[in-house]
């Protein structure tokens, strides 16, 4: 893909006899990819055989085994498992919630935040509204929180559903659309320093149980979370934390704000498994191989891990599908690139892009061999450019070499790049990375939610 950070000249070049032949190979892989496709069996399979896999879990390591089987069916060559580890597993249990005071029969819809302990069977607490922005404000709460349910910030203020489904944004994909405008995290200003300060206080002063708003339309709930490090088990210094559908955590809120003598007062009981580590995961990984310089290779990947509410399909059963469609077509057209092409199926990403980080590490010796990484990570939506981290140089290239993909819809070679995904992994590590710009489909919708699902 050239030099990058030069001054040079950015006009597309004419096509010559190289570029006649490989717009030739753009062809024929089309037509190949309007005639038939494995990508929906794939797909299904994927989502009701195989299901959700969770990092970690049994489920992920069936889905490395089966889509191995598929790379080694499909003609890829040094088809295998690359093996990276983590501190420790973790399996969510049942989750239940009710108010008790009022007592109007209302009960919650929430699930536990991942790697986050449950509660030492049923508890019974006062639900406490915590409005503290900084470490001083806390302290009016200092003796208040022994056993309570605590909130620490208002509802969300969604976006109109109406409008979730359109482009925010003029760069890139934007998908977290749920709350209006500002650098947020979960719909408010989200201080780190700060928040580790309230969670050390949180557990001095006994809280039971931390409620965050899923910040999703009728009543979703979201999802995430990852291990707390390695030097000592999560379990072990986390307080028990759950995502709370948006309509219910905003009933919570208005009745615990009421004025005094008003008390709220939930039953709730959350049942998660740690599993000690390390456990060993991983990468699934097979190649085209170069015709002139095998030893240099482009990336096309996904992630294959999913959060465990819905089946994953959406994300990143979509990217994983995508890619072994990719490498389908590529081996059915007796395409002979001049580069390997390396096809990974990262794990771990939704806990950190830790699959893909490791890869990196692991493979730090090759990588001035790795010309680019183009990840697939934003569901079924139709593809309409590639993101990249700010590469001007590349724009000449990708102009003359994709004018093909112009006559499926994509219009922009050149888009800046989101990070969140494996494709910033190489980025970070020298390597230019992409992904794909694609139209939102739903995600908004979906994203980490029950309602991702085939």
């Amino acid at each position: 893909l050239g030099t990058f950070g030069r001054a040079q000249d950015t006009s597309p070049k004419p096509l010559d006899a190289a570029g006649k032949k490989a717009l030739d190979v753009d062809k024929s892989l089309i037509g190949a990819a309007t005639k038939g496709s494995e990508l929906l069996a794939n797909l299904t399979y994927l989502s009701d055989v195989i299901g959700p896999r969770l990092t970690g879990s049994a489920a992920l390591k069936r889905a490395n085994d089966w889509t191995v089987e598929r790379m080694k069916g499909y003609g890829l060559s040094s088809v295998h498992l690359e093996a990276w580890s983590m501190p420790e597993g973790w399996q969510r249990g049942s989750a239940y919630a009710r108010i008790v005071e009022p007592d109007n029969g209302r009960t919650i819809a929430l699930a536990s935040m991942a790697w986050y302990p449950g509660t030492p069977g049923k508890i019974v607490g006062d639900v406490v509204v915590v409005n503290a922005k900084n470490s001083k404000e806390l302290e009016a709460y200092q003796g208040k929180l022994k056993g309570a349910i605590v909130l620490t910030r208002p509802p969300s203020k969604l976006t109109p559903w109406q409008d979730i489904e359109k482009p925010s944004g003029k760069d890139g994909f934007q998908f977290k659309g749920g709350d209006k405008g500002g650098k947020k995290f979960g719909g408010f200003e989200f201080d780190r320093e700060f928040a580790k300060i309230r969670s050390e206080f949180f557990a001095k002063e006994g809280v039971a149980v931390m409620l965050t708003d899923s910040s999703k339309h009728f009543n979703l709930l979201n999802m995430t979370g990852s291990w707390s490090g390695t030097d000592r088990p999560s379990a072990s210094n986390r307080i028990p934390t759950a995502f709370v559908a948006n309509d219910h955590y905003s009933l919570l809120y208005r009745l615990a704000t009421r004025p005094a003598p008003a008390v709220t007062r939930m039953e709730i009981e959350i049942n998660n498994k740690f599993v000690p580590g390390p456990i060993a995961v991983y990468n699934t990984v097979g190649d085209i191989v170069g015709s002139e310089r095998p030893d240099e290779f482009v990336i096309v990947g996904a992630h294959l891990d999913s959060w465990d509410l819905g089946q994953g399909t959406l994300d990143n059963g979509t990217g994983t599908c995508v890619a072994l469609e990719t490498a389908r077509l590529l081996a059915r057209c007796g395409v002979q690139p001049k580069r390997s092409i390396r096809f990974i199926l990262f794990t771990g990403e939704e806990q950190g892009l830790h699959g893909s980080r490791q890869y990196c590490q692991q493979h730090k010796a090759d990588l001035a061999k790795f010309t680019a990484a183009l990840v697939h990570d934003t569901g079924t939506g139709k593809v309409t450019g590639l993101g990249w981290f700010g590469r001007t140089a590349l724009k000449s290239i990708l102009e003359t070499e994709l004018a093909s993909l112009k006559d499926l819809g994509v219009a922009d070679f050149l888009k800046r790049a989101g990070g969140g995904s494996d494709h910033a992994s190489f980025e970070q590590a020298g390597v230019p990375g992409c992904m794909m710009v694609q139209e939102i489909a739903g995600y908004r919708f979906a994203h980490h939610s029950q309602a991702d699902t085939l």
